[in-house]
This record gives C-alpha cells, structure tokens and sequence, in this order.
C-alpha cells in the first residue's frame, strides 16, 4: 500500500515537470527528484551557475539586501542588510518587458544556520528542540523554511549552510537591481550568490507553494 502511495505520488510529480524542458532534461530533473526529493543537502545538486548573468532569476541568492524589521521595543521599523533570495517570477521582473510603472521584486530572507542556532541557544531552547529543529530543517518539513547548503567554489565559502525564511520579507522597486549597486556576478567576483539548478528550482517553487497555497486552512468560507 505504502510503495503504490509512493508511486502515485511520483506519477503526480511527473505530470507537473516543466513543460518548457527538453525530454532529455525533464528525464534528467525527474531521476533527480525521484532519487532526492524533497532533499535540499547536496550543493552540486541544488545550485548551478547560470550563463546569462545580464539577467535575475527567480530564487536567485543576492547579498545585502535591504530588510525592514520591526522593533517592538520602541514600536519602529529598523533597517537592516541581509542576504536575500528572489520570490518573484522572472518574466514579472524582465526589465525588457515595458511597463506603464516599474515592477516591484519580493525578497525573501537567508540567515546563517550557525547564527540561528546561537540566538535559539541564548534563548534557553532545549539541546532536544534544536537537533529536532536541525532535522526538520533539513529534511524541508518546515513549511516557511527552505534549507539550503554550504557551496564551495575553490576552497572559499560562497554560501555558509543557510535556510530561507519565506515569511521573512521585503518589496523593493526592481530600479535597486539595476545600474552598479549590485555586481551580476556570482560570489565569490560579483554580489550574486546562487542560482538554482533544474533540482534546486523545482523543489524551491515546491516550498514556496506549500508555503503560501496550501490548502489546508479547514475553514468552509460561507456566509
């Protein structure tokens, strides 16, 4: 009953492939889910640099982003940088696609694991919670979280092992990304700091649906 489940679900997984993908590649990207979903561990399989560096993909990983966060000390906003990832689809932020006004790019959050880790420690959250939290985190069963590994270019650290916050957010005018605030480049030459692999998209928009789509609010919306 258990393997049939399963295999249900990967039939289901495979009518939802990209259709824009080559067979070869949409064969490739299955045998890669099937033998990994919904993993997010392995670096080589989740990133990728991308070729055409002219342009920023959703999921995309850029340093310094500019997050407001709320002060509930003194009731204020405060500014703050942090890495942040690309939630918004990538035609919707094309600066050749002409708009009456420029588009707005959603951001959500990255946060060192290590860090993480500190302020729960600092916070007095049991040794248990956090292995549990770890596990989870790394299995992708936090439906707001999205783990993300340690990537390696030449012995330097382009990414430490991070996790996405998607209920962690910022709207910006797509006008930060252009001119020379930021460098198109990947990490560790230029500001950029991942792009996704066919994987590492695929599971991405997974978690970002179950995040925002899911439906499991159990609220019969009648009047």
């Amino acid at each position: 009953m258990e393997e049939r489940a399963k295999e249900d679900a990967l039939e289901l997984i495979r009518t939802h492939l990209p259709k824009y993908l080559t067979p070869e590649l949409k064969d490739d990207l299955f045998s890669a889910v099937k033998k990994n979903f919904p993993l997010s561990i392995d670096s080589d399989l989740l990133y990728q640099n991308l070729k055409d560096i002219n342009i920023y993909y959703q999921g995309d990983g850029i340093i310094d982003i500019p997050f407001s966060i709320f002060n509930s000390a003194n009731g204020k906003f405060d500014s703050t940088y942090l890495s942040g990832v690309i939630i918004s689809n990538t035609c919707d932020i094309l600066s050749e696609n002409k708009r009456i006004e420029k588009p707005i790019i959603q951001f959500s959050s990255i946060f060192s694991l290590d860090e993480y880790l500190i302020s729960l420690r600092k916070s007095g959250i049991s040794e248990d919670k956090i292995l549990g939290f770890i596990d989870n985190l790394k299995k992708n069963r936090i439906s707001s979280l999205f783990y993300l590994p340690k990537k390696e270019i030449e012995g330097k650290i382009v990414i430490e092992e991070s996790f996405i916050k998607f209920d962690s957010n910022v709207s910006l005018p797509s006008t930060v990304l252009e001119g020379s605030s930021y460098n198109k480049n990947y990490k560790p030459n230029g500001d950029r700091i991942f792009s996704f692999s066919n994987y590492g998209f695929y599971l991405f928009l997974i978690k970002l649906s179950i995040h925002y789509c899911r439906f499991r609010e159990g609220v019969f919306r009648v009047a």
